[in-house]
């Protein structure tokens, strides 16, 4: 499956006659990747795991576990780790139907927090969710894949003077769901880019493909707008109203409300500057086509005289019933002295239309500005 395809599609619904809590493997799930960061103010433990019964070592060991799974590919694999942090299975069933709204929910052991990754892979835009629960001493994390957005988190807890911080799960959990605001940014940057590029080429070259990269900008802005809003909401729940969440890390939860804050301003602000690159693209071909017709107009417009002139001469009255009938015919010099008035009215035109400036003003404006 394609990566822009993915982004349209969705995963496979629950099945009616299935229980609620069941777990179903995705159809395009990856094989898991289990990593495990087990940490105090001073010691720290990073690996990958391929047997969950390494957990319990380290839970005992240390103040602060950081599960991380990278592919939803193995069900069992959630169930097992579903009974070891006593996660709740309706949590975990959201876990694999990577469809769903950020959110933030408060279970009595642990809180579950969704939220959406997103990229740019291949100048197409990816959603992937994040799926994470912080209780007592652990936080536990779900990716559809291994990504780098985590990594800056990780960066920052082998650093031993910035552990200490993160001892605790609530501040942790936080610094996750940062991250994957913070990836909103860059993207952000490309789709600023994109736009410059479109506005830049509808003014020089506008063509049908230009309304179709627009709409499918409309289509991606729509996406982002659907997964970035509802993290307001999730935010201000987590600050607000879940108690697991301490005064210290709170201050640090507003702050990540204000970014996304931030990131919906500046959505809108991209989906006005979309609706505005087709009334550029109708005005550009306007401005094209009344190009085409002044050229068209100065043409027709030189050659009505020269053609008054060709026919006056063309009548063929007969010179020797009366004096006064075209004596240029019998002229000698008659032929170039019609070509040269016919020069001669081109040049007046020419000359005149010059100096109204429908002719030469984009050449003589260029030489302005150098």
């Amino acid at each position: 499956m394609s990566e822009r395809h993915r982004l349209f599609s969705r995963r496979k619904a629950l099945l009616p006659s299935a229980s609620p809590g069941t777990l179903l493997r995705p159809d395009d799930a990856r094989a898991p990747v289990v990593t495990v960061m087990a940490y105090d103010d001073k010691r720290l433990v990073e690996k990958t795991i391929q047997d969950t019964d390494e957990i319990p070592g380290l839970t005992r060991g240390f103040p602060v576990v950081w599960v991380n799974v990278a592919g939803l590919g193995d069900t069992d694999l959630l169930g097992r780790l579903g009974e070891l942090f006593d996660l709740h299975p309706l949590a975990l069933e959201d876990v694999l139907n990577t469809h769903h709204r950020p959110k933030a929910e408060d279970y009595d052991d642990n809180v579950f927090i969704v939220a959406r990754i997103v990229a740019i892979r291949d100048n197409a835009l990816i959603l992937e969710q994040l799926s994470l629960f912080m209780g007592n001493g652990f936080v536990v994390s779900f990716e559809e894949r291994s990504g780098p957005g985590l990594e800056p988190v990780r960066h920052r807890i082998r650093k031993a003077a910035h552990r200490a911080r993160f001892l605790q799960t609530d501040y942790l959990a936080y610094s996750l769901v940062d991250a994957v605001i913070d990836g909103y940014f860059p993207v952000l940057e490309h789709f600023d880019l994109r736009l410059s590029d479109l506005e830049n080429r509808i003014v020089a070259h506008p063509d049908r493909s230009v309304v179709e990269r627009t709409h499918e900008l409309k289509r991606e802005f729509q996406l982002l707008r659907h997964a970035v809003w509802p993290m307001r909401e999730a935010l201000r729940r987590l600050s607000d109203h879940i108690p697991r969440i301490t005064d210290d890390t709170r201050p640090f939860i507003r702050d990540c409300h204000d970014h996304v804050i931030q990131i919906v301003e500046i959505l809108e602000t991209y989906t006005e500057r979309t609706a505005a690159l087709t009334d550029l693209y109708l005005s550009s071909l306007s401005f094209k086509m009344n190009e085409i017709m002044k050229v068209l107009t100065i043409i027709a417009t030189v050659f009505i005289p020269l053609s008054f002139i060709a026919s006056l001469y063309g009548m063929n009255f007969n010179t020797g019933t009366s004096p006064y009938n075209m004596p240029e015919l019998d002229w000698r010099f008659g032929y170039p002295f019609a070509l040269a008035l016919m020069g001669a009215v081109v040049a007046v035109l020419l000359a005149y239309f010059r100096y109204k400036g429908w002719i030469g003003r984009k050449r003589n404006d260029a030489r302005r500005r150098d």
